[in-house]
Formats: C-alpha cells, sequence, structure tokens
C-alpha cells in the first residue's frame, strides 16, 4: 500500500498498518472495566499516538470516544454479529480528563464536535488548548463576508468561541476564589484583634500573626 492509499485507508492518519489496528481497538472498553480502567490501560499507547501525530485527522485528534462491544446471534445470517457503540464516554486531549458526554445527538446550530464536547470545552476544560486558531488568525476569518467563508472558516471561529467563554469562565473564577481568600485574610485578622488586643499583645507579636496569616 503507497502512502497516499494509507492515509486513506487510516482516515489521515500516518501511521503503520500495525499501529493503525492497535488505534481501532483503543476506544474498546473491555466488559471487567470501568472507563477509569480503560483511560489508564490506554493512556501510555495513546499518548505515543498523539506525540508522534499518528491521529486521525478531525475530532480524532481532540478527543478519544469510549466505546462496549455488542454481539448478537443473528437468525438470518447465522452467524455472530457485532458492533461496538459509543457509550458517552471521552479522553479529552485538552486538559487529559476523562468527560461524561452523554448519549450522541444530531448537532444543531453552530457545534461542529459532539455536544458534549463543545459544553466541557466552553465550561469545564482546564487545558483549554482544543481552539488552534491565533487571534491573527481569527481577525482575518471575521473580516470576510459570511456569504464567502468555507466550512473551515466557521469551524475555525467556532472554536476561536468556545476558547474565548472557557477564558472568560476561568478569569471570573479566579477573581471571585480571590475575592473569597483575601474575605478570610480579612475576617482571621479581625479574630486576632479581638483574640489579643484585650489582653494587651505587643504590636510586635500582632504583627507576627498579620504576617502568619498572609502565607494562607
Amino acid at each position: 500500500m503507497d502512502n497516499f492509499s494509507r492515509l486513506i485507508a487510516h482516515s489521515g492518519s500516518k501511521c503503520s498498518d500495525d499501529e493503525w489496528n492497535e488505534y481501532c481497538r483503543m476506544p474498546q472498553v473491555r466488559t471487567d472495566e470501568t472507563p477509569g480502567d480503560w483511560k489508564s490501560r490506554i493512556w501510555p499507547r495513546l499518548q505515543y499516538f498523539r506525540d508522534n501525530d499518528l491521529l486521525p485527522t478531525g475530532g480524532s485528534k481532540k478527543y478519544l470516544e469510549a466505546r462496549k462491544l455488542e454481539e448478537w446471534w443473528s437468525e438470518l445470517n447465522m452467524r455472530w454479529c457485532s458492533y461496538t457503540p459509543e457509550i458517552g464516554m471521552v479522553i479529552c486531549f485538552s486538559c487529559e480528563q476523562l468527560v461524561y458526554t452523554g448519549k450522541m445527538t444530531k448537532n444543531m446550530g453552530n457545534n461542529y464536535n459532539h455536544i458534549g464536547m463543545e459544553r466541557h470545552w466552553a465550561s469545564h476544560c482546564t487545558g483549554n488548548q482544543y481552539c488552534g486558531v491565533s487571534y491573527e488568525e481569527y481577525q482575518k476569518i471575521i473580516q470576510k463576508p459570511k456569504s464567502t467563508r468555507k466550512y473551515d472558516d466557521n469551524y475555525a471561529l467556532r472554536r476561536y468561541e468556545l476558547w474565548t467563554t472557557n477564558a472568560i469562565r476561568r478569569i471570573k473564577r479566579a477573581r471571585e476564589v480571590g475575592k473569597k481568600i483575601r474575605a478570610c485574610i480579612k475576617i482571621q485578622r479581625k479574630v486576632v484583634e479581638w483574640i489579643y488586643r484585650p489582653d494587651g499583645l505587643m504590636a510586635t507579636e500582632l504583627a507576627l500573626h498579620y504576617a502568619c496569616l498572609q502565607n494562607i
């Protein structure tokens, strides 16, 4: 098989035939495995595929969907048949975490990936590395008339939109945590003052307490 034929057969992946067969078996969760066990088992080899750019093109470069083998006896064909449907669990390559996505539904509106993954990327993904679109590229695309934008342009805009939503939420959460920490320190200082001032605690000792609280 030449390189071009291999790329087509392997969905754009540069891996060998043996590596492709290995990759095709990776999504399958064994009967006695939990999703966590499944991830631990395939993770070293999955990292090898990622580090060497051997993953198929498209959504497969952003996440891997877990699947479960289903078998049944076909009276019509007089043989065992099988297929491996998704089970609503994926490994997100951006944050390297297991993500519950739910059942696959038809994408509506501006969703270019599994709707569960888009929700994760917009809210809970800590890696936030799935975008792949720089601000300069975003500006070039956004300046194009909508009628001339191609599918890839709209897909890039969607990823940038999800990345922006995620970044804004993370900044807001960080600010909220900062406010809570500052409030706790202030309360602790007041408690220290309330406890020790009646007993005539020296200013230097009180300053030492303040210094300790600053490190919390």
